[in-house]
């Protein structure tokens, strides 16, 4: 009887310690599911975070670019430039407010930062994440500058607050740092100014700046010449080529120029001639610019593609492409940095659109529009027509500084 009732105490005993192990083990795997959800929700928040900071980025990017296209928009359709200096602030106000002087503009319809941003904190609070987002811009402290020629700077400092209850928060303030290249952006200066509205032309960054011109030798000669070199003396189009030849034993006065290797004073010549050089027959077909003045002669093919494709530079002289939205010839902007654009005009184009061409005046677009008269370097460029004058000028403060 009394190991009966021993046997039964012990087997409640028992029952007992394995009923609290597997109490504790629940309880221990409970707290461990909730640990495990927990961090699993703050990396969640994090993730959250990362990509709210991914999509600033990009609807700042985005905003930008649409105000620049707006403010084409709205000078070619109201035939006016932007006042003085007031290209940034309206590029603020379209960015954030999608307005001009308090005019809406259509293309920014549910595209400004302002509302972007506002659908970016609602969309955290929809399921499944159910977060409360806050993000916070002053659009007192955007700032839309020019970074370079080539590109626009967006810059803004942004808190973001993402809360969820019973979970964390998450505050943190982020820079928003945006480099917009302005490439392919239509040039109102060159629309307006330029071409009187007929003819519009993209940026494009020229593929030569590095290179436009390569040195090839030096000699002597008088004037500037400027011409395909070739080593038939029986060229068609002489005075638009120039003759290379070991030795002169003929005369070849037709020639925009002559260089050769043996200096025969005896004959009686008027073209630009460079002597005591180097053998040229590698550079047969290319186009060289002679200068008699300095005694140089330049491989200029990669200048003459540069021109045609009507590309442009960086300068310190040319207008910006902020100083192009208010319609200036110089460059307002630049506060010593070569944040201008230069480019060529193809005054044969414009008189094929009908327009009155300066035929002295400057190729260089800026400098056209401004009737500065031109410095011829080897070309006729007195008079138009397609048979009266090719590609360009180069005005010694301009694109001179490539043939020194």
């Amino acid at each position: 009887m009394k190991k009966g009732v021993l046997f039964s105490l012990i087997l409640v005993l028992i029952t007992l310690i394995i009923f609290s192990i597997l109490i504790l083990q629940r309880e221990t795997v409970s707290f461990e599911r909730k640990q495990l959800s927990l961090n699993q929700q703050l990396k969640d928040m994090d993730y959250a975070y990362n990509s709210i900071e991914r999509s600033l980025h990009i609807l700042a990017d985005i905003a930008t670019k649409r105000a620049i296209v707006s403010s084409l928009n709205y000078i070619v359709e109201n035939g006016t430039f932007f006042g003085n200096n007031k290209t940034e602030e309206n590029l603020k106000e379209l960015v954030w407010n999608g307005t001009l002087n308090g005019e809406e503009i259509s293309f920014m319809e549910n595209n400004t930062l302002n509302k972007t941003i506002k659908d970016l904190e609602y969309f955290y609070t929809l399921e499944p994440r159910k977060y409360n987002v806050s993000i916070g811009i002053h659009p007192e402290n955007i700032s839309i500058t020019l970074g370079d020629a080539f590109h626009i700077l967006f810059n803004t400092t942004v808190e973001v607050n993402i809360s969820k209850k019973g979970v964390a928060s998450l505050s943190r303030k982020l820079k928003i740092l945006e480099r917009i290249s302005i490439c392919n952006f239509e040039d109102p200066f060159y629309l307006i100014n330029i071409t009187e509205g007929k003819g519009s032309r993209g940026i494009k960054k020229s593929k030569y700046i590095s290179n436009f011109t390569e040195l090839i030798l030096s000699g002597s000669g008088d004037g500037w010449c400027y011409g395909e070199i070739t080593n038939n003396i029986h060229s068609a189009e002489p005075e638009r080529k120039i003759f290379f030849n070991k030795t002169i034993n003929s005369n070849v006065d037709n020639f925009c120029g002559v260089i050769f290797e043996n200096n025969l004073t005896q004959i009686n010549t008027t073209y630009l001639k460079v002597s005591s050089v180097s053998n040229l027959t590698s550079y047969i077909g290319s186009t060289l610019l002679l200068s008699g003045e300095k005694g140089k002669v330049w491989n200029i093919s990669n200048f003459l593609k540069h021109v045609e494709n009507s590309w442009y530079a960086n300068s310190t002289e040319g207008p910006s492409f902020f100083d192009r939205f208010e319609g200036k010839n110089y460059c307002s902007y630049c506060n010593g940095k070569d944040f201008g654009l230069e480019t060529f005009v193809d005054k044969n184009y414009l008189l094929w659109l009908g327009i009155s061409v300066g035929k002295d005046y400057s190729n260089i677009a800026h400098l056209y529009s401004n009737r500065t008269f031109g410095t011829d370097i080897g070309l006729n460029v007195s008079s138009t027509g397609v048979s009266a004058f090719k590609y360009f000028r180069i005005d010694s403060n301009s694109f001179g500084q490539y043939f020194e």
